[in-house]
C-alpha cells in the first residue's frame, strides 16, 4: 500500500526548488530529439535503416515520449510554487511512463552497444528486409520486456509514489514492504545488469578498435567521410559507454540500497538522481546522431549548399539590375 502520509507531507511541501534545471532539461530533451527525428528522416535513404538506425529510432521516440508525458507534469507543479500536487491516478501514470521509458532507453543502449560488437567481429552490415525484420523484432521485445516489469506496480506488485519536491513518481523503493521491495530489486537488479553488460562489451569493442584502428571504418556511415583512422570513432564509444554508466546507473544503486534496507532518504538526493537520469535520456540524440563526425559534415554541407544558392540568386539579381539599367541606356 502507498505510504499516504508521506504522500501528503510532500504535497504541502513549503519549500520550494529551482525550476531553472526543469527547463533546462525539456529544452534540450525536446530540441534533440526532435532535430534527431528530422536527421533520421532526411536521410533514410542514405542509412538504409540499418540495425544501428533502427535501435536509434525507437530510442529517441521513448526518450521523446517521455519529455512530452512527464515534464508537463512536472512544470506544472513548479509554475504552480508548488500548490498544485500530483493525484494518485496521475502518479500511477507518471510512474509508469517513468520506469518504462528509463528501462527501454537503457535497453536500447545496450542492444546498440551489442551491435555495435557484432559488427566488428560476426555479422555484415548489409541491410536487408529480412534484417530489418529482424531488429524490429528485438526492439518489439524489448519495449514488451520493459512494460511488463514497468507493470508490476500497476497489478499490486508494490505501489507508485511522490518524490520530494511531489514533482515526480517513481515505483515506491523507500517502502518496505514485501512486493515494493520485490519490485525495487527487480528494476534496480535488471537495470544495474544492463548497465554492468553495456560497460563490458563497450569496452571489449573499444579493445578491438584500439588493437587495430581499420576497424574503426565498421563504425561509420557508408561514406566514410571522417576517414578510417579517424580517433573520433574512439572518443564516440569511450564518451557513449561513461555518460551511460554515469548517468543511468547512480539511481539504480539507490534504489537496490533501499530494497536491501541501507539507505531510508526520499530528498534532494533522489530528486538529483532521477534529474541525472532524464540527463541520459536528454543527450542520446546529441551524442548518438546530432554531433556525430557524420552528420556534422551533412549539416556543414548543406548550410555550404544554401549559401551558394543564396550567392547565385544575389548575383542573378544584380545581374538583371545591370542589364536593365544598360537597357535603359
Amino acid at each position: 500500500m502507498r505510504n499516504k502520509t508521506a504522500y501528503r507531507v510532500l504535497c504541502e511541501l513549503d519549500e520550494k526548488e529551482n525550476a531553472l534545471p526543469v527547463y533546462f532539461q525539456l529544452v534540450i530533451g525536446i530540441v534533440g530529439n526532435v532535430l534527431a527525428v528530422g536527421i533520421l528522416w532526411t536521410s533514410r535513404l542514405h542509412h538504409q535503416w540499418r540495425s544501428f538506425y533502427i535501435f536509434f529510432a525507437g530510442l529517441v521516440m521513448t526518450d521523446l515520449l517521455n519529455n512530452c508525458a512527464c515534464y508537463p507534469l512536472v512544470l506544472r507543479r513548479y509554475v504552480s510554487h508548488f500548490t498544485w500536487c500530483l493525484s494518485e491516478p496521475l502518479c500511477d501514470f507518471l510512474s509508469f511512463v517513468e520506469t518504462f521509458c528509463h528501462m527501454t532507453s537503457g535497453m536500447i543502449v545496450c542492444a546498440m552497444t551489442i551491435d555495435r560488437y557484432l559488427h566488428l567481429t560476426l555479422i555484415s552490415r548489409q541491410s536487408t528486409a529480412a534484417s530489418r525484420l529482424k531488429y524490429l523484432g528485438v526492439l518489439s521485445v524489448l519495449l514488451l520486456v520493459s512494460a511488463l516489469i514497468s507493470s508490476f506496480q500497476l497489478v499490486g506488485i508494490g505501489n507508485s509514489q511522490l518524490y520530494y519536491p511531489g514533482s515526480w513518481c517513481f515505483l515506491d523503493f523507500t517502502s518496505k514492504s514485501f512486493g515494493n521491495r520485490i519490485a525495487a530489486y527487480v528494476y534496480s537488479g535488471l537495470g544495474i545488469s544492463i548497465m554492468t553488460s553495456t560497460f563490458i562489451i563497450g569496452m571489449m569493442t573499444l579493445r578491438i578498435t584500439c588493437r587495430n584502428a581499420e576497424n574503426q571504418a565498421l563504425l561509420l556511415d557508408n561514406s566514410l567521410v571522417s576517414g578510417v583512422y579517424d580517433k573520433h570513432v574512439t572518443a564516440f564509444l569511450i564518451t557513449s559507454i561513461f555518460t551511460f554508466v554515469f548517468l543511468w546507473g547512480p539511481l539504480l544503486v539507490n534504489m537496490f540500497l533501499h530494497a536491501a534496507g541501507l539507505s531510508k532518504s526520499n530528498d534532494k538526493k533522489e530528486l538529483w538522481l532521477i534529474r541525472l537520469m532524464y540527463l541520459n535520456t536528454q543527450i542520446n540524440p546529441w551524442l548518438y546522431v546530432i554531433l556525430r563526425k557524420e552528420s556534422m559534415r551533412r549539416f556543414y554541407v548543406m548550410i555550404l549548399r544554401c549559401t551558394r544558392f543564396c550567392r547565385s540568386e544575389d548575383d542573378d539579381q544584380r545581374y538583371s539590375e545591370v542589364t536593365d539599367f544598360a537597357g535603359d541606356d
